[in-house]
């Protein structure tokens, strides 16, 4: 049985409501804000897809837009990071392995995890803040934004990503 059809949805459910109901009432400093969710495409499992992980990220995208008021900037956003996800996995990735797996510490070490990890949030983002402020004449708030959303995402996703492995 493909577990993919029950475990996405599952997973959809669950970070939109953290989300929302959570990482979107938090914001350090007045611009690091969690952006929890894009876990959700830094866990594409390898040889997923590619048309339907942009999907799943472009519904996750929108459904988080409609509750966040901010009209298709993680629509967008989510959609480029699924887009570019295979192609970062694959360069840090051994190539010796075409099995499906989903990347995490354990399963493609902790060196290139993290720096997957830290390559694609980092992408998503620039590209987020640059979408949402849509200018940069206030180039320093961009870059506090970008630098702390960047920061607090990345630490989540790797203390996430080691409690789940534990067991």
């Amino acid at each position: 049985m493909n577990l993919d059809f029950v475990r996405l949805p599952f997973v959809f459910v669950v970070l939109c409501a953290i989300q929302v109901f959570i990482f979107n009432h938090i914001q350090l400093f007045g611009c690091a804000m969690p952006l929890f969710y894009v876990w959700f495409v830094v866990s594409m499992k390898k040889g997923f897809p590619k048309w339907a992980g942009m999907c799943w990220a472009f519904a996750l995208g929108i459904t988080l837009d409609v509750f966040s008021n901010t009209p298709g900037v993680t629509a967008a956003s989510m959609t480029a990071a699924a887009m570019a996800q295979p192609y970062l996995l694959d360069l840090f990735m051994t190539r010796e392995s075409d099995e499906p797996v989903i990347p995490s510490a354990s399963t493609i070490g902790k060196k290139p995890f993290a720096n997957y990890t830290i390559v694609l949030v980092t992408s998503y983002c620039v590209l987020y803040y640059t979408l949402e402020m849509f200018s940069f004449i206030n180039g320093l708030k961009w870059l506090e934004c970008v630098v702390g959303s960047s920061a607090l995402t990345i630490a989540l996703i790797l203390a996430f990503d080691r409690l789940r492995n534990r067991g």
